[in-house]
């Protein structure tokens, strides 16, 4: 589902028009629940009554499996944080980390002389997204993730057309 850009008088009328539809189905309930008790009169439930309660248990043939132990300890989640901490690294980053030749970028001068940060984006922005993420952040990547692996499958046509007419036909310097 794709989310709604509003500003604040556009989110205002949407509030006010879900309270009103709130406001306008309550209204609707409590006079449907006059209409019926007046239609319920007629019926008189009290000479009908059952010897059995319908509630109680009834047989079923779902078992549920026992619920599992829970094992882990705090002193066990502890542990093997530290441990995550030790090893060093952060599975939280989507990105991989950049070739040192490229890291070293970034200190060697200043954005405004054209080095340092400047370059460092500069260099990042060619690199293919395949080499700077794990996997597709977006549905944008998708459609050219791996594009370079599929493309080696593709061979071009032996019987296709060629550029014979362009080639003979026109001139270089675009003249007839």
């Amino acid at each position: 589902m794709s989310r709604i850009a509003m500003d604040t008088r556009a989110q205002n009328s949407w509030k006010e028009l879900i309270e009103k539809e709130a406001a306008t189905r309550i209204a609707c309930k409590l006079k449907q629940e006059e209409v019926s008790k007046n239609e319920d009169e007629w019926f008189d439930r009290t000479k009908y009554k059952l010897k059995k309660p319908l509630t109680g248990n009834l047989p079923t043939s779902l078992k549920f499996p026992p619920r599992p132990n829970k094992t882990n300890t705090i002193e066990e989640i502890e542990r093997l944080t530290e441990q995550l901490k030790n090893s060093g690294e952060n599975l939280l980053t989507d990105m991989k980390k950049p070739k040192e030749k490229v890291q070293a970028l970034l200190y060697e001068g200043f954005t405004k002389e054209g080095k340092g940060r400047y370059q460092y984006l500069k260099e990042r922005k060619l690199e293919n997204p395949e080499n700077k993420y794990e996997y597709p952040l977006l549905n944008s990547f998708e459609y050219g993730w791996k594009l370079n692996e599929v493309a080696q499958q593709y061979k071009t046509p032996t019987h296709g057309r060629g550029r014979i007419v362009e080639e003979s036909f026109y001139r270089r310097n675009g003249v007839f």
